[in-house]
């Protein structure tokens, strides 16, 4: 039985920074991750350890995959994978190849393989969606088999063989509530598919998009909302498995305990703010040092607008090694202890003349 799964993975081309092999004449590449280990909205999981690692395989061997249009039946698809890698993450990457100057038949979106990778190039296509076959489909809770739900038939199985959880629903287990789960095992790839809308919400896309539909967050589970909360918010103490309220009286702790934090930030930054003020007056003072002793050491000579600016941006050892320096210098020039006095008066006068004095006025008669 063929089952599909949509993810809203990420298509990268070489103008994106991806390591593809070189576009030509025929061929356009593009890489895809198409699934990964994550709970998707079809409430299952891709077992890495078997159901990636397969499709892998599957979409790295020749002939490789299709790259379709929406599960078209009976198609060719656009492309064809050519490699696959499925990283550290469980995130599988695959590398598809477009061939160019295709004209296409049937109901297809795309009539061109011009226009489709112009679509990719300016990410109107952005999302893919799996087919796969062979998978055995087991309960996250029961371990046994999923059952498979009519849209009118909502009663467990009686068959003993089968599970009684019905993937998606909340059930009480061990006094908590608990969504039911199932995981995909041993699944085969049989092709990929560009599509309009994703469900699996933990895909890489989800950075590159800006804004969600209304049906998404309208479909979004309590549980999924939260998931996503303490996801974004990087909150340890939310579990998956907290109701709403319990969610609300986390984050109001969580709130009243960074607002502490940021009264006691407000105070550090008060103080080293004060610091910083004194040290600017302590700069401003040892720059004016600098002044004081570069003119007494040069003079007129000293270009001081110029060293006030330079002393401004140099380094306090620095600074203290230029003061230090002409100091030396206007030591040398101008020895401790003065002969004139600070107002720079000239000596009084004598009043009574001297012998020689009395001599060349003599003279001059």
């Amino acid at each position: 039985m063929e089952d599909v799964r949509y993810i809203p993975g990420i298509i990268q081309t070489r103008a994106m920074g991806a390591e593809l092999p070189e576009d030509d004449d025929d061929k356009y590449w593009i890489r895809v991750l198409a699934s990964n280990d994550k709970l998707d909205r079809h409430n299952s999981i891709m077992d890495p350890e078997t159901t990636l690692r397969n499709y892998e395989k599957d979409a790295k061997t020749k002939p490789g995959v299709a790259l379709k249009d929406h599960h078209t039946y009976r198609s060719f698809g656009y492309g064809r994978s050519a490699n696959a890698v499925l990283t550290d993450k469980n995130e599988l990457f695959i590398d598809f190849y477009i061939l160019k100057n295709m004209e296409y038949e049937g109901s297809r979106e795309f009539k061109s393989s011009e226009q489709l990778i112009r679509a990719i190039e300016h990410e109107l296509v952005n999302q893919v969606s799996i087919g796969f076959y062979d998978a055995r489909e087991i309960c996250n809770i029961s371990k046994k088999p999923i059952r498979r739900y009519s849209f009118w038939d909502y009663e467990p199985d009686a068959n003993a063989e089968k599970s009684p959880y019905k993937p998606g629903k909340m059930y009480e287990i061990d006094g908590k509530q608990v969504k039911a789960t199932y995981t995909v095992y041993d699944a085969r790839l049989k092709e990929v598919s560009l599509v309009e809308f994703g469900s699996n919400r933990n895909t890489a896309i989800e950075k590159k998009r800006e804004m969600r539909s209304f049906m998404e967050e309208l479909l979004m589970t309590d549980q999924e909302w939260i998931a996503q909360l303490r996801e974004k918010l990087d909150i340890p103490n939310i579990k998956t498995t907290d109701e709403p309220d319990a969610v609300v009286e986390t984050l109001e702790a969580e709130l009243t305990s960074l607002r502490e934090k940021v009264e006691e930030q407000k105070d550090e930054i008060a103080d080293l703010t004060l610091d910083a003020e004194d040290g600017k007056a302590y700069r401003q003072a040892r720059v004016d040092e600098g002044i004081k002793q570069g003119v007494r050491a040069h003079g007129d000579d000293f270009d001081e607008e110029y060293h006030r600016e330079y002393y401004a941006d140099l380094p306090l050892d620095k600074l203290e090694k230029a003061i230090e320096s002409n100091k030396k210098i206007g030591d040398t020039k101008l020895p401790e202890g003065r002969s004139t006095t600070d107002d720079h008066q000239p000596p009084p006068e004598k009043t009574q003349a001297s012998t020689r004095d009395r001599r060349r006025r003599g003279r001059r008669r």
